[in-house]
């Protein structure tokens, strides 16, 4: 089983962040839903971060997606 990604606190540095997410400082931003950082600007950019994509796509207790 894959570990879930975890959610970057947005007191990271900027450029700590980039490195964790692969991209330039200037391409971090907030997540729509947590607040925590991603690769918020630029041609790959997603509004909403790895960890609450992950959240949202595992099956929940009962067994059911979503």
């Amino acid at each position: 089983m894959e570990e879930m990604p975890r959610r970057i606190d947005p007191s990271t540095d900027r450029a700590a962040a980039a490195v964790l997410l692969g991209c330039t400082p200037n391409q971090v931003g907030y997540c729509a839903r947590c607040q925590g950082l991603t690769r918020r600007y630029g041609p790959t950019a997603q509004v909403v971060c790895a960890a609450c994509r992950a959240a949202e796509a595992a099956p929940s207790a009962d067994g059911s997606a979503g």
